[in-house]
């Protein structure tokens, strides 16, 4: 009921239900944050914008044998809002693996846990006792109300003392056969914005990311022969260490060849880490204005690693850790340091904000999951496939985690870019898999059809199916279709003005759409409309041939809704070709484009666009001269 409910108001979208400030429906809830001053119709943050935040100290204990994590954490949550608080909302993630939580897939019983355990929580100086009145758990939440409303630009302490098991299936995180990543781990402050108040979305498992700019300390316990790399920044290496292998990891930071920082053999002959009379070793890491910290540990994994000069005199460590089975992966820290290299210099040509980047290998065939300055892939067999899911996880780290977008509510706003960026790396090391042409076929195959949904529909009422297409493969045509239309300049030059307007907030939608508008200098309405906005697909037909002796007449006609640019080939009788192509700001105005030639050969035939461009029906893509 509810999608069909948001269907018939999508369907008023094409009627003139418009702001009185922008050409684009804005629904009312978000209309208040325009008209409180918060955000603008030119795309830059208002005058009365602001963004809260938290501080974190976390302490936890990973015990391999019992499989569970015990943690103790404080928190200092600073109130920035104009608004006073009666109540702080957290998060409880591994609440997901609970019996009758909701999920967007089945688990089965026997791998189900008792989630979020927690055995202390005190706000400011009180004990709340957890499902009394003061503090409900629902799901993967838990609603805190306070004795005293926490009052504008001011802070509240908490403490929060729990544990959890590491699911037995992997959700975001795993006990990988010994060899675990640790992520969606610790009772988690939700967002409180100044769009919709509180974050209270419940987590599924299919929507991820929506967090603040956070600071975090985070000592890390595990036994004395594993390693942990993490989200921030390693305080106390030269306690777990033996030299050679600080030694080696500051080879890699300034190299730009592939330093083997732990092998194997490493770990065989004892030469990683520094042994404890307790046989545990505590890794202390900070974290300063991250959305979120995650971590993997391993007693066997190889770790290689280069670095890649981003910006003047700084220079970003990217590494790879994987199993020794996992052939693939021996050239996993170079697929890192392409990307990183690429991003920063090219698209979107804005230097990656952080120290390092680690591509973790689980082992399982295909997939990942991105965090702060770390990745949770699995093992693609082909190099192309690999190269995109390395490069994908990793594009993450500017959509959501330095731009704060809400993957909750609009997932094409992080995985969308993540799908469009990584084209030209993935082709430089397989240049036999074409990436463009996989993401358009991916994209016709769904557009137009009942998983098809309006990518600005809420992300959390998506199905896993409809996510695929909605979150991914149509955002990412979007992107490729928008830069086509703008010229790689001037595109570039927008992306990175939204960047720098929107880097440690949390812009949506309109923010993003805003922007362009005002560094293209035009409204782009018709351009967002069909492909953010409406159901439909992109299909443009030959309408008309008239050839006249040596002059030919094309009119081509923009059959579905959703516009792109335009490509057409003359045959001739000889076997040559002419290949034509047109700006998609032909269909600013209509549904019809033509375009006259003057020929000196005899025409075969004239075929419409090609596997670059999405179009549904290519029946109409084809004329033959009689």
């Amino acid at each position: 009921m509810k999608h069909a409910i948001l269907i018939l108001v999508l369907l008023g979208f094409n009627i003139n239900i418009f702001s009185q400030s922008s050409s684009l429906y804005i629904p009312r809830d978000v209309k208040k944050a325009y008209d409180n001053g918060t955000r603008t119709y030119n795309g830059t943050p208002g005058k009365n914008y602001w963004v809260n935040h938290t501080d974190y100290k976390i302490s936890a204990e990973l015990i391999p044998d019992s499989n569970i994590i015990v943690g103790s954490e404080k928190i200092v949550y600073h109130n920035e809002s104009p608004d006073s608080l009666s109540e702080i909302v957290i998060r409880l993630y591994q609440n997901i693996a609970k019996p009758g939580v909701a999920r967007n897939w089945s688990i089965p019983e026997s791998m189900l846990t008792k989630g979020v355990e927690i055995s202390k929580l005190k706000v400011q100086d009180s004990l709340i006792e957890v499902n009394s009145k003061n503090a409900r758990v629902y799901g993967t939440n838990m609603i805190v109300k306070l004795q005293n409303k926490l009052a504008p630009n001011s802070s509240i302490n908490l403490e929060i003392d729990w544990e959890c098991e590491v699911p037995k299936i992997p959700l975001r995180m795993g006990n990988f056969n010994g060899d675990y990543f640790i992520a969606y781990w610790y009772p988690q402050i939700s967002v409180y914005d100044d769009v919709f108040g509180w974050d209270e979305i419940q987590y599924e498992g299919t929507v991820e990311f929506y967090n603040d700019f956070n600071n975090f300390e985070v000592n890390l316990t595990v036994p004395e022969d594993y390693i942990i790399w993490s989200t921030g920044e390693l305080q106390n290496a030269d306690e777990l260490f033996q030299k050679e292998i600080i030694d080696r990891i500051e080879k890699a930071k300034s190299s730009d060849e592939i330093v083997n920082i732990i092998t194997l053999e490493d770990y065989k002959n004892n030469n990683v880490t520094l042994k404890k009379d307790n046989g545990k070793n505590t890794w202390k890491f900070k974290a300063v204005k991250v959305p979120d910290v995650a971590w993997a540990t391993s007693n066997n994994y190889n770790w290689d690693a280069s670095s890649i000069e981003v910006e003047k005199d700084r220079r970003v460590l990217t590494a790879a850790v994987y199993p020794d089975s996992v052939e693939q992966y021996k050239n996993g820290a170079l697929y890192a340091r392409e990307t990183i290299k690429y991003m920063s210099e090219v698209s979107p040509g804005y230097p990656y904000p952080w120290s390092h980047t680690t591509a973790f290998c689980n082992k399982n065939r295909g997939g990942g999951m991105e965090f702060p300055m770390i990745q949770n892939n699995g093992a693609p067999k082909s190099i192309g496939s690999l190269v995109g899911l390395i490069f994908h996880e990793i594009a993450h780290s500017y959509f959501p985690f330095y731009m704060g977008t809400n993957e909750r509510r609009a997932a094409w706003m992080d995985e969308g870019w993540a799908s469009f960026f990584p084209r030209k790396v993935v082709e430089k090391f397989d240049s036999t898999f074409d990436y463009q042409v996989y993401r358009v076929a991916a994209y016709v195959g769904e557009a137009g059809n009942t998983k098809d949904m309006p990518m600005i529909l809420p992300s959390y009422m998506m199905t896993h199916g409809e996510s695929r297409n909605n979150f991914y493969n149509r955002p990412a045509n979007a992107y490729e279709e928008l830069h086509q239309l703008l010229g790689d300049a001037l595109f570039h030059k927008a992306l990175r003005e939204y960047m720098n307007r929107w880097h440690e907030k949390h812009p949506i939608a309109y923010d993003f759409f805003f922007t362009f508008d005002d560094v293209v200098g035009e409204d782009l309405a018709w351009f967002w409309k069909p492909w953010f906005f409406e159901l439909g697909y992109p299909d443009l037909g030959i309408d008309d041939v008239e050839i006249n002796s040596n002059d030919v007449t094309l009119t081509i006609e923009k059959v579905g809704n959703i516009p792109t640019r335009i490509a057409y080939t003359f045959v001739y009788e000889d076997g040559t070709k002419d290949n034509f192509t047109a700006s998609a700001f032909h269909w600013k105005n209509g549904n019809y484009a033509t375009f006259k030639h003057s020929i000196n050969k005899k025409l075969k035939k004239i075929i419409l666009g090609d596997d670059l461009i999405p179009d549904v029906n290519q029946k109409n893509d084809i004329f033959v001269v009689n």
